[in-house]
């Protein structure tokens, strides 16, 4: 063997013991995190087996008061949502509003007469 392909092997071997070290860590690593990934969902399979046993029924006051804060809420959405729609259109909205309207009014016949050749 010439010292050139000497150099070679010794590159490729001094490569290879790199990319198998890489290798081992990064299967180390792989191994701790699926150790934690199970951890993890066993502790909240844990935690969510353990909280519906020890949930308790809600009193009817504090039903009552969860539901009037909801109803609250809902019509003050409401009352949000009528105004907004009694407000006039912004002129850009309006003139797309428009444009669009036009655009179906156009097409609409060309679509049925498509459908009818069919």
């Amino acid at each position: 063997m010439n010292e050139w392909q000497r150099e070679k092997d010794s590159s490729y071997n001094t490569k290879l013991e790199m990319w198998t070290s890489k290798e081992a860590q990064l299967n180390l690593l792989h191994e701790e995190i699926i150790n934690k990934r199970e951890a993890l969902l066993r502790s909240s399979k844990n935690f969510l087996h353990k909280g519906s046993q020890n949930e308790l029924p809600i009193s009817n006051t504090d039903a009552a008061i969860r539901n009037d804060k909801i109803i609250k809420d809902i019509n003050s959405l409401e009352k949000q949502l009528n105004q907004s729609l009694t407000e006039p259109l912004s002129p850009r909205f309006a003139n797309l509003q428009a444009n669009y309207w036009s655009m179906v009014n156009n097409m609409f016949p060309i679509w049925k007469k498509s459908l009818d050749e069919l």
